[in-house]
């Protein structure tokens, strides 16, 4: 297992669900808001007992990211599953969260993460992320 591939599919997951919840309306909208919090926690727990928990090793600081973390889980925390506001504004803030990852960061991690530590972390990330949800 590779941990970035297993972040990035859970990335493009919250994308995913955010496409049809923008399209979406009445229960159906309200169900995938409800499953776009879930999956945001979910995810959130998962990466900071897994991949953040050592990120000093890849020549980076999980700071930034734990702060993000904290924003997205507040905004997260005071969205109703009917605040199209509200959970439009986590879903953003988690998308804009996850492509800077992507983009800025996971370079760096590539370039210092043996395939044993890719799997290992993996592994941490799907225990975990199966813990919140």
């Amino acid at each position: 297992m590779d941990v970035l591939t297993q972040i990035k599919a859970d990335h493009d997951n919250v994308k995913s669900l955010f496409a049809k919840y923008k399209a979406a309306s009445g229960s159906e909208k309200t169900s995938l808001a409800q499953t776009l919090i879930a999956e945001i926690k979910a995810h959130s727990a998962a990466e900071d007992a897994s991949i953040y928990a050592d990120y000093s090793k890849f020549g980076l600081s999980a700071a930034s990211n734990k702060r993000e973390h904290a924003e997205i889980n507040n905004l997260v925390a005071g969205a109703s599953a009917s605040d199209d506001a509200a959970v439009t504004k986590a879903v953003t803030t988690f998308i804009s969260h996850s492509d800077e990852e992507e983009s800025q960061q996971w370079p760096a991690i590539k370039a210092k993460l043996s395939a044993g530590e890719s799997d290992a972390l993996a592994k941490q990330f799907v225990i975990a992320k199966k813990s919140v949800a």
